[in-house]
């Protein structure tokens, strides 16, 4: 079936909770506004490209699960609706243009991070019999002689340790249909995801009184900025009023 632009959720699997689609409904109908006329009909209701942006400034999602687009993401996506030029957005448009930009859990690198758990030195590998406790011991996926059989392809140096990143790699190599597999997050609370890198701090550039901002992002490095020339003709004026 043809992509429609104008009922995107043909065929696609939302990946929000009932919730999230609340919200996001509640927003919209707060926000939306009958601005939009196709085929000589009746005004649609819809929100503008602003303020789509908006409502993604909100930063509503968590970015383990949610990629914030860039401007350019974002019109890329309205083009494939036939918004870029109307820069308007239906309810349905919406919720599959912010659909586009979830993260489902990937199995591969959760099973990684289950191991670095248990890396608590940081050395990037553990012992062999600490690998098949834990393979063995926690979710009961593979039993003892299973464990062997996919050790004997993993990376095990001589002194018996398994660079576990490495025998991921290898499991998933052996075994790709472990990717249709439907992943869980190993950290529930998404702020304890040690793989989630922090939120950028954006630093701000403060002015004194006599300086402007443009002076201030001017000055080299080391350097206070100078305040502005005067002007000669002004400060003569100055003199004869008093």
């Amino acid at each position: 079936m043809a992509f429609d632009a104008f009922d995107p959720l043909q065929n696609v699997t939302v990946n929000f909770t009932e919730d999230q689609l609340l919200e996001i409904k509640e927003w919209f109908d707060v926000t939306a506004k009958p601005r939009l006329t196709i085929n000589e009909g009746n005004p649609i209701n819809v929100v503008t490209i602003e303020e789509f942006r908006d409502f993604l400034g909100k930063k509503k999602y968590h970015r383990r699960s949610f990629h914030y687009p860039s401007y350019g993401e974002i019109m890329e996506e309205a083009e494939k609706l036939k918004a870029g030029i109307t820069r308007m957005l239906m309810y349905d448009q919406v919720v599959y243009m912010l659909n586009q930009w979830t993260m489902l859990p990937d199995l591969k690198h959760e099973v990684q991070l289950a191991f670095k758990v248990f890396d608590t030195e940081n050395r990037d590998f553990l012992d062999i019999e600490e690998l098949k406790m834990i393979v063995t011991g926690y979710g009961d996926v593979f039993n003892e002689s299973e464990t062997i059989e996919m050790l004997r392809d993993a990376n095990v140096s001589g002194n018996g340790n398994v660079f576990y990143n490495n025998f991921v790699d290898s499991l998933f190599s052996l075994a790709p249909e472990l990717k249709e597999i439907k992943a869980e997050y190993l950290y529930e609370d998404p702020e304890e995801d040690p793989s989630v890198p922090p939120e950028p701090v954006i630093e701000t550039i403060v002015a004194t009184p006599t300086q402007n901002i443009t002076e201030v992002a001017q000055s080299p490095p080391g350097e206070a900025a100078q305040p502005a020339p005067q002007n000669p003709s002004t400060d003569k004026k100055k003199e004869k009023k008093k």
